[in-house]
């Protein structure tokens, strides 16, 4: 009897510590309903919970952010977390319903508005039910008119249905994903009730972000993946989701937003750039590793054709795409020691190692002098302006004979030559040498 009642109490506080550790669980699971981790990727409009402003009016839940505009009656934009833990069993409540916590004096769009009045519109969600299926009180909070806007059948149920659903596989698969979408490209044409107006174009982003402890905003770095898409609010769009892939930049440039806000601004710059399913760049190396400002180096790697940005240690170069595996850059001053960076649509290459900016470099003359005609007794000034490494040094010549200072010449050894009261001995060609500690450059002639 001893021996089974110990067995007995022993198996009640294994089941004991086996629910706390459930409970312990528990929290991470559902801790993604959050109104604090549904804006992740930032704020891009700058929208605010002040009850004034009917353009960018702050909506702040535990199941998404949503700017919303009275004057358009739809979101601007509305953005979520999304992981697998946020999807569950509920199922959908199509609770469609006014949002009665808009403030007073907001149009309160109502939850006939779309259907029955002959619009041809879908009440489209932006933050989907399928992402909030926890319980069915969750699942309602979606169902609110702030949350929709007019969508064509053939694009919220096709397409748009499509990438919400691919969206969940990503999840599913256990990444955590971040998520803004909405309407763009509106002509003044609003649904037969009225208030709501009717975009030309649906818009998401995506970026995915792979699983582990902390918020998703610590795990992130340049090579994740994003998907951006901009999809025609037609009846006559494709069910692929594929053939409307852009980048961030164009829908960027579309709405007037700065996506990205909260992110480090050289991660936000590489993310705006992709399109997904481009190949991604690589460098495997470049020619000479060190150099002053003015150094022509050509760079090596693949995937390099359509390069938006070539950088020097974060000090962006001119360049020129010679071909896909190609591409000669221009050390740019003010450069610093440090790795090259290229930037194409299809994400970011790093060179394994550093380019060493030396104070050296080679000469270059950026601007050559120009012939000047004059009358007697006037004054002429023959200039040039050149970039390199460390400290120039001009010697100006007439006939390729050495000038110096003296008479009516000055400036015989800087940028800038001084010819005062000419006359006809000084009617000839000019040229100017430019050296440094490493190299020379000579400038065209000039009369």
């Amino acid at each position: 009897m001893i021996f089974s009642r110990r067995r007995f109490l022993g198996s009640i506080v294994s089941i004991l510590l086996t629910t706390i550790a459930l409970f312990a669980v528990l929290p991470r699971a559902s801790a993604y309903l959050d109104a604090t981790l549904q804006m992740q990727l930032g704020n891009p409009t700058g929208a605010t919970a002040n009850a004034t402003n009917h353009d960018h009016y702050l909506i702040q839940r535990t199941v998404e952010a949503i700017d919303y505009s009275d004057n358009l009656g739809e979101p601007n934009w509305a953005s979520w977390d999304l992981t697998t833990d946020d999807i569950g069993s509920s199922g959908r409540s199509d609770a469609f319903a006014a949002d009665t916590s808009l403030p007073a004096g907001f149009t309160q769009v109502g939850a006939n508005d779309y259907p029955g009045s002959g619009s041809g519109y879908d009440r489209g969600h932006m933050c989907p039910s399928g992402d909030r299926t926890l319980s069915l009180a969750t699942n309602k909070l979606v169902f609110l008119m702030s949350n929709m806007i007019p969508q064509a059948s053939a694009n919220n149920q096709g397409v748009w249905g499509n990438f919400e659903n691919y969206c969940r596989t990503l999840a599913t698969a256990g990444s955590e994903i971040l998520i803004i979408c909405g309407p763009s490209g509106f002509d003044g044409t609003r649904i037969p009730t009225g208030h709501v107006a009717i975009p030309q174009y649906t818009w998401k982003v995506v970026v995915v972000v792979p699983s582990g402890s902390g918020t998703a905003l610590s795990r992130i770095n340049i090579t994740n993946r994003v998907i951006a898409i901009k999809i025609p609010n037609t009846a006559d769009v494709v069910s692929t989701w594929q053939t409307y892939v852009t980048n961030a930049s164009t829908i960027q440039n579309d709405t007037g937003f700065t996506f990205f806000s909260a992110v480090p601004s050289n991660t936000a710059a590489v993310w705006r750039g992709i399109i997904d399913g481009t190949a991604a760049p690589s460098i495997t190396s470049f020619s000479g590793g060190s150099g002053g400002a003015g150094t022509s180096v050509t760079i090596t790697g693949a995937n390099l054709t359509g390069a938006l940005a070539v950088a020097f240690n974060g000090t962006t170069a001119a360049y020129t795409v010679n071909s896909s595996t190609q591409i000669t850059a221009t050390v740019p001053a003010g450069a610093t020691t440090g790795a090259i960076t290229v930037n194409t649509s299809g994400g970011q290459a790093v060179s394994a190692s550093s380019f060493t900016v030396s104070s050296g470099g080679p000469v270059v003359i950026n601007t050559q002098p120009v012939s000047r005609t004059t009358n007697a007794g006037s004054t002429v000034i023959f200039s040039v302006a050149a970039s390199g490494g460390g400290t120039l040094n001009y010697q100006w010549l007439a006939a390729n004979t050495n000038l110096a200072n003296g008479g009516n010449i000055s400036g015989a050894t800087s940028s800038a030559l001084t010819l005062a009261n000419v006359g006809q001995t000084n009617a000839g060609s000019y040229s100017v040498i430019i050296t440094n500690s490493t190299s020379g450059a000579t400038s065209t002639v000039a009369t």
